[in-house]
């Protein structure tokens, strides 16, 4: 009977979805080329480099050589093994959804068991300080210090759902250690290929998934789905401001950087920083997105993940809250709501090198169909 509701359900929600793209082409045209804009000027340069560096970490064996050493403070602290320091490292200073593919490579190599995966993905999937400096601090709340106090927050509240699933779960490894698989080494030069394309092509699913939200979003607005909704939930809310920040709030539970950059019209940054911890720690529905297939790979189920996620969204905001009664922190004048770009050099530099991956990709992978017996315009070879 689930089962039949369920499909009913999506299949229902499939059919407002095409009836919406057909009334609102318009919107869902601009959205889809601010998504691809987006993806050029943000998501690739900051996440590309991320994703080759961990798969160069991992297939070299670097990351499995440093298992045992680290095994000392991650077995203590979170009850893993030392191969998950990889994973929190790389999850927290490269940005969603690097984490979680570190977490799926590790996993496939027998460094990390699949208990220690499900552990891992309550805690190394995160944005990257990239964003919360330059993107939310600057760019939002016009304060390299609000960006600052938010990486803080979010890097705590990351830190402490890793204890506490230590302290609450237990130790995940047994007291008298165990076996570490041997580290096979591989030469950078055998593995850069490889990597730049698999980096390549995990680059590109996560674009795909920032395009469809962003075009979902422009319907649900334009269709009026998303004022309605922000008027119910702003009725429940007291005071001035309410409008504005249930807007935001509805807006990055689906996409984290569209919710993000519309706190700058937010009247309160007492009230809109916590929202944006919150936010950033949550990660929106379309990071969840790019983020499950590579968790599902690693044997992690979808509930505890979100659940996680939307309690280090609630610790970060709580952090947050808590500085600012500690220490305020005098904000100019909103920023002005501007494109939301890469804060790191050499971006237009990263982004020429993915497209050049993306044509080594395509290349590579004809001369393989053809070594099969393709033929690019007439199929199988007889």
């Amino acid at each position: 009977m689930r089962t039949h509701i369920r499909t009913l359900l999506e299949g229902t929600a499939l059919v407002l979805l095409g009836v919406l793209l057909f009334r609102f082409p318009e919107a869902s045209a601009a959205a889809a080329r601010e998504g691809v804009t987006l993806c050029l000027d943000l998501i690739v340069p900051s996440l590309f480099p991320f994703f080759v560096l961990s798969s160069l970490l991992i297939a070299t064996g670097l990351a499995g050589a440093c298992a045992r050493p680290l095994e000392k403070l991650m077995g203590p602290l979170f009850g893993v093994g030392g191969a998950g320091a990889a994973a929190l490292g790389l999850g927290l200073i490269g940005g969603y959804p690097v984490g979680a593919r570190t977490i799926a490579q590790l996993t496939e190599r027998g460094e990390c068991t699949p208990a220690e995966a499900r552990r891992l993905a309550q805690f190394c999937n995160n944005c990257g300080p990239a964003f919360f400096i330059g993107a939310a601090g600057v760019g939002v709340f016009g304060s390299k210090e609000a960006g600052f106090l938010l990486l803080g927050a979010n890097l705590t509240a990351a830190l402490l759902l890793g204890i506490g699933g230590r302290v609450c779960q237990g130790s995940l490894l047994p007291r008298q250690g165990r076996d570490v698989p041997p580290v096979s080494f591989s030469a950078l030069a055998d593995r850069l290929p490889q990597c730049v394309t698999d980096g390549f092509s995990a680059t590109l699913g996560v674009c795909a998934y920032v395009i469809l939200f962003s075009v979902l979003a422009a319907v649900a607005e334009a269709s009026s789905l998303l004022p309605l909704a922000t008027q119910l939930l702003a009725g429940l809310l007291p005071g001035e401001g309410g409008q504005e920040l249930c807007r935001s709030f509805l807006m990055g539970f689906l996409e984290l950087s569209t919710g993000t950059a519309s706190l700058s019209d937010a009247p309160s940054p007492s009230l809109a920083l916590p929202l944006a911890a919150f936010l950033l720690g949550w990660g929106g529905l379309s990071v969840h997105c790019q983020s499950l297939p590579f968790l599902r790979a690693a044997g992690v189920a979808t509930g505890p993940y979100l659940r996680a996620k939307f309690l280090q969204g609630m610790l970060s905001a709580g952090l947050t809250a808590l500085a600012l009664l500690v220490f305020p922190l005098s904000l100019p004048a909103m920023a002005p709501a501007l494109p939301l770009v890469c804060p790191i050099p050499f971006a237009r530099q990263i982004v020429v090198l993915w497209a050049l991956a993306g044509a080594g990709f395509f290349l590579a992978r004809q001369k393989k169909l053809e070594k099969a017996g393709y033929s690019r315009y007439n199929g199988k070879v007889p």
